[in-house]
């Protein structure tokens, strides 16, 4: 029996079931083990549920799960531009449909959370190291925080363990254990899953792949060997992502089919920062939040800063890379050029630390302007770094000749600094209003209706795609859940204001008449029938928006339902854009002649602001001021401020709109503008100006009043 066990002990099914356990207790206990029901679904989770859900929904349904007008109806979305997660969707259909997305969800990250690291182990010991080194080497990457911080609410970005299974499959083919059209064919189709999966991560993959490959070369350029076997398999890799590019094809269409041209991401924006290494988050639990004074000015949020390797591992990667110069070692010195590499690289275009930039420019900058690679976000290539550094560790922890019980101290600590702060994953009972669970829907909505669910921002609106995929998609929703806005949004000015401070926006902009035209406007755009708010929400700005539509409500089952009468909705839009014309008119005459004044009065021309014209009494409080690079701007979208007329002082006066809410003002200010520029930064013409932006017309200075009495303002 004992040596049954130690034979069991030392197999690679202990270790994927040691894994599988880790991942049952470490995500089960923020989901209280109920693994159907609970999950922490503010943001982005919402939006992979809703993924789970749809795409088995609509195969059955004979629906193109590709092209949905599901939501951002009546225009819709292609999916392809989305994070979609469709390989987990349809690998965990048969479970979705007999128990629900929740399931499927907690169950593809139970099973990421094992087979990762499982991956890890698989690439130790083809590598030839013990059981222990190699089930030390995947725990280091089990809890990395690059996993953990994308456990957050990134589905596609922590289920990741196709990528140790394709280095592994690498590395068999390397060895020649495996032939050249199994290797082939197994590597196309794991990266077309994860393709389904995300993706950025397949295409910063295939990056890194040709990149460590260079490396590889380089170091082993001197034997002829080595350097047939890696052109072999780098040939025979590439031939891997052919197939995976055939396999996408329907996938690939759809991007092509709807083209996005804009940056989807900006790099800068999500960069490593190089305290991050030493410094944790508040996801760790050892001294997270204690550092929480220096985490707090990372760039990004904490999902997006997984860096984190704490000092014990450190310790371990820079012996190694130490040792394996003295070595001489051609494998280790690869590997640890490859994680210097892949650590200069998630610094992104710019060093950054703390906010602060530290260098004009960095490496990989050039990548920033490659297709396909240019939007991918450096600080998720820590996942790169914690793959390496989990191979590293491994090898460190068999091959090191330092004291036995210092080796296991340190290793035990490495793993201690990496723990997980559990209390950032607490998941919550999902609970629908009886509006929704118990059909009563059904007696307010049509099929197919177009629907907004309030709050409808990113962050906090998750009722929307949940309410939706409760009911089977029974009704549409007139808002985003993923994905580049549709052009037929982007190209109607009218409804910019409502969709990206409300549907798209943190919905804190205050309410005027033209914020209420833009409501209404989008109302009709979009062909919404009706608006659906839970009777325990409260905004103070949304329920002036709603109070000003004049729309009947009803109360019922939890949740407040707005209908909208077509009709009644032509006539308020009408008497809305009438007012939303008075108001510009009315900003733009206070912001005017609150300037002159201001400078009749003696003030400093340089101090022709918002804030300090509010503060010393010219401006109304109400309009508000904005601060930093728009310190020109009132919070109302008005604009003052000193003019270059080369020897004549001049000032400038603005507010933005359309061309037909625009006209009036110019119309009336003509005479005394000197430059009228619509839409800025374009000289206004009266036969060809059109659209929406902001009017800019530029006047003369006012004569300072001569009296004595004046007040100088400098």
């Amino acid at each position: 029996m004992k040596d049954m066990l130690k034979t069991f002990l030392n197999t690679k099914y202990f270790a994927f079931f040691f894994y599988l356990a880790l991942a049952i207790v470490f995500w089960g206990i923020p989901m209280d083990f109920e693994f159907t029901s609970r999950l922490n679904i503010s943001g982005d989770p919402a939006f992979y549920l809703w993924s789970i859900k749809w795409w088995p929904y609509a195969i059955s349904h004979g629906l193109n799960p590709f092209l949905t007008k599901a939501f951002w109806a009546p225009f819709g979305q292609d999916l392809a531009w989305t994070t979609s997660v469709s390989s987990i969707a349809l690998l965990f259909s048969p479970i979705t449909l007999s128990f629900g997305p929740v399931l499927s969800y907690n169950l593809a990250t139970i099973l990421s959370l094992a087979l990762a690291p499982f991956g890890i182990y698989l690439i130790c010991k083809s590598i030839n190291l013990s059981q222990s080194s190699s089930i030390f080497g995947g725990l280091i990457f089990f809890f990395s925080s690059y996993v953990w911080g994308q456990l957050l609410g990134h589905l596609n970005l922590y289920v990741v363990f196709v990528i140790p299974f394709l280095i592994y499959l690498f590395i068999l083919r390397f060895k020649n254990e495996i032939g050249s059209k199994k290797y082939i064919l197994i590597s196309g189709i794991l990266l077309a899953f994860q393709f389904g999966i995300s993706a950025e991560v397949y295409t910063t993959f295939i990056t890194f792949s040709y990149i460590a490959l260079f490396i590889m070369f380089y170091i082993f350029r001197k034997d002829e060997k080595y350097k047939k076997l890696i052109l072999r398999t780098a040939l025979e890799s590439s031939l891997a992502v052919l197939l995976s590019a055939l396999l996408l094809l329907p996938y690939l269409y759809y991007i092509f089919y709807r083209y996005v041209k804009e940056p989807l991401n900006d790099p800068s924006a999500c960069e490593s920062d190089p305290l991050n290494f030493f410094i944790p988050t508040p996801i760790t639990l050892l001294f997270g939040n204690l550092f929480e004074p220096i985490s707090k000015n990372f760039i990004g949020n904490y999902s997006e800063e997984g860096a984190y390797l704490g000092l014990p591992l450190i310790f371990i990667i820079v012996s190694f890379i130490f040792a394996s110069r003295r070595s001489k070692n051609r494998f280790y010195i690869f590997l640890s050029s490859l994680f210097i590499v892949l650590v200069i690289a998630s610094f992104g275009p710019y060093l950054k630390s703390s906010g602060h930039r530290l260098l004009l420019v960095g490496p990989w900058y050039i990548f920033t302007k490659m297709p396909f690679i240019k939007d991918a976000l450096p600080t998720r290539f820590t996942l790169y770094i914690d793959i390496v550094a989990a191979i590293i560790s491994a090898i460190w922890f068999e091959k090191s000749n330092i004291n036995k019980n210092i080796k296991y101290a340190i290793s035990f600590l490495a793993i201690l600094f990496l723990i997980p702060n559990l209390n950032m994953y607490r998941g919550s009972q999902i609970i629908y209003p009886r509006f929704i669970s118990s059909g009563i829907y059904k007696k307010y909505i049509k099929p197919d209706e177009n629907i907004i669910v309030f709050p409808t921002y990113v962050v906090g609106g998750v009722q929307g795609p949940l309410w939706q995929m409760k009911t089977d998609f029974y009704f549409n929703l007139s808002q985003g859940l993923a994905g580049p806005i549709p052009k037929e949004l982007q190209e109607d000015k009218d409804v910019h204001w409502f969709l990206y401070h409300f549907i798209w926006g943190d919905m804190k902009s205050d309410i005027n008449p033209c914020s209420e035209y833009s409501f209404l406007s989008y109302l009709s755009k979009s062909k919404v029938g009706a608006m659906l708010v839970p009777e325990d929400y409260k905004n103070q700005n949304l329920q002036k928006l709603l109070d000003t539509s004049g729309l009947r409500t009803v109360e019922v089952g939890g949740v407040i339902i707005y209908q909208i009468d077509s009709g009644y909705l032509d006539s308020k839009l009408k008497e809305a854009k009438n007012e939303c014309s008075k108001y510009l008119s009315d900003v733009f005459s206070t912001l005017l002649s609150s300037s002159q004044k201001f400078l009749s009065d003696g003030g400093d021309p340089s101090k022709l602001l918002p804030q300090y014209l509010e503060e010393n009494g010219y401006l109304p409080k109400y309009f508000g001021y904005e601060t930093g690079s728009a310190i020109n701007w009132t919070q109302n979208d008005g604009w003052i401020g000193q003019w270059n007329c080369g020897k004549v002082q001049c000032f400038g006066v603005g507010v933005v709109g359309s061309i037909d809410k625009v006209k009036p003002i110019i119309d009336s200010y003509k005479s005394q503008a000197l430059q009228i520029f619509f839409p800025y930064p374009k000289l206004y013409n009266p036969n060809s100006s059109q659209g929406t932006g902001q009017l800019l017309m530029i006047f003369r200075d006012p004569e300072p009043k001569k009296n004595k009495d004046k007040q100088n303002y400098k």
